[in-house]
């Protein structure tokens, strides 16, 4: 079992939150297809939770962080470190500050 737990500020405005939460989304959904079984967002579009082929993972953003928890369940060491990775690096990726 390997847990995903992290914050991080994400410097934009909320709806630009909004925005990059979509674009996370699409990036896992890109990176894992058909291991992403489920996509459930909150009515105000600032959470979501991600289901797929042994690996939950909820985001939410606020004013000023994106929050990301998740479990992969049941892949050990073997898959579960580069799943969790994967996951958090597109989250860290999607919400980095971009430079003008």
């Amino acid at each position: 079992m390997s847990l995903i737990s992290f914050s991080m500020k994400h410097g934009q405005s909320l709806e630009d939150a909004r925005g990059r939460l979509e674009m996370a989304v699409g990036e896992v959904r890109k990176l894992f297809g058909t291991m992403v079984q489920r996509t459930d967002w909150s009515e105000g579009r600032d959470r979501v939770r991600i289901d797929g082929t042994g690996f939950w993972i909820d985001i939410s953003i606020d004013a000023q962080e994106v929050h990301a928890t998740g479990d992969i369940l049941g892949m050990g060491g073997l898959l579960g470190g580069p799943l969790a990775g994967g996951l958090k690096r597109i989250v860290q990726q999607t919400f980095r500050k971009q430079l003008p």
